[in-house]
């Protein structure tokens, strides 16, 4: 996924207010909510006849269905994302302020791809391997993908661990491939 200079911003300065008010929780599920509702209904949210001011009172009206309430800052962020026409980075700016906020508890983010759902040990070893190399707690985003057959792909800071047998597969080719060259 590529990322937005101008959604790290947004993302940045949100995440700031809500590590100021001890929120961040509070504002990612915000954010997921935000987002959610955008993306069910872009075309009106992306209408230039509606005003700003209309797109937020109805993103408020449908949090508050959901028992969710908006607080100023919230609000004041949603106005300048619509006043200024960027909602089309709303997913851009969640997915880097969950990333900031990762980065900001002293953890790192890492990608886990994996066959299966994985088990508790599962993840202890790979918790184990990850804080060897980054000296920092992960935080992982499972994807289950079957076609891994098993084993499990982990990336984080540059790194890459594959222990699947897809990769495994992948490797004996390669070698193979060279071999054949060679001779």
């Amino acid at each position: 996924m590529r990322f937005s200079a101008v959604a790290g911003r947004y993302a940045r300065a949100l995440l700031n207010v809500a590590i100021e008010k001890e929120k961040e929780e509070e504002y990612l599920r915000f954010l997921d909510l935000v987002c959610q509702i955008y993306e069910s209904s872009r075309e009106l949210f992306d209408n230039p006849i509606l005003k700003p001011e209309k797109k937020i009172s109805l993103i408020k009206e449908i949090m508050k269905s959901f028992g969710q309430e908006m607080d100023e800052f919230q609000e004041r962020f949603l106005t300048l994302v619509f006043e200024r026409k960027r909602q089309k980075l709303l997913r851009n700016i969640r997915d880097l302020f969950e990333y900031e906020k990762i980065l900001s508890e002293q953890k790192v983010p890492a990608n886990l791809s994996i066959a299966h759902s994985p088990e508790d040990e599962e993840l202890s070893l790979l918790r184990k391997f990850v804080r060897k190399y980054a000296l920092k707690d992960p935080v992982f985003d499972i994807s289950i993908d079957e076609s891994l057959i098993a084993g499990a792909l982990v990336e984080f800071e540059g790194f890459r661990l594959d222990t699947t047998v897809q990769g495994r597969l992948k490797r004996i080719a390669r070698e193979a491939l060279k071999r054949g060259e060679m001779s």
